[in-house]
C-alpha cells in the first residue's frame, strides 16, 4: 500500500473519504507502534515516519476545508461582523494600529469652529 499520497490528489476527494483513509493510516500506525515496542522487524519500522506524514497531510486538507467553508459563511453582509479573529485576513502591525478614515477625518472643536468662521474662498473666472 503506498503510503504517500499527494495534497493534489487529497484536495479531490471528499470529506468522508479522507476521514476513512485518516482511520486506516492511524489503525496501522497503532500497529506499528506495538512492533516497535515488541522489537519486530526493522523493515515494518521504518513505514512509521511516511504514515505519520500522510496522517498529517489529511489533517491538513481538512483543517484547509473547514476553514474555507467557514470563511464561506461568515463572509455574508449579516456574518462579517461576527467573523472569529482567527478567520480574518492577517495585517502586518502597521496596518492594522493604522487610523482607519472616519478616525483620519476627525476635527477637533476649534477646528470646526474655524473652518465655519473662515471658510474657503472659491473664485469664479472668466474666460
Amino acid at each position: 500500500m503506498s503510503h504517500h499520497m499527494k495534497i493534489k490528489d487529497l484536495r479531490e476527494k471528499s470529506k468522508d473519504d479522507l476521514l476513512k483513509k485518516l482511520t486506516e493510516y492511524k489503525k496501522e500506525l497503532s500497529q506499528l507502534r506495538v512492533v516497535q515496542q515488541t522489537g519486530g522487524a526493522e523493515a515494518r519500522l521504518g513505514r512509521i515516519r511516511p504514515i505519520r506524514k500522510s496522517i498529517a497531510r489529511i489533517l491538513t486538507v481538512l483543517n484547509q476545508n473547514e476553514r474555507r467553508n467557514l470563511k464561506k459563511f461568515y463572509s455574508d453582509g449579516k456574518m462579517r461582523s461576527k467573523m472569529p479573529k482567527v478567520l480574518r485576513t492577517k495585517l502586518t502591525h502597521r496596518r492594522r494600529l493604522a487610523l482607519k478614515d472616519n478616525e483620519k477625518n476627525r476635527k477637533t472643536l476649534h477646528q470646526l469652529r474655524q473652518a465655519h468662521k473662515y471658510p474657503k474662498r472659491v473664485y469664479a473666472v472668466r474666460i
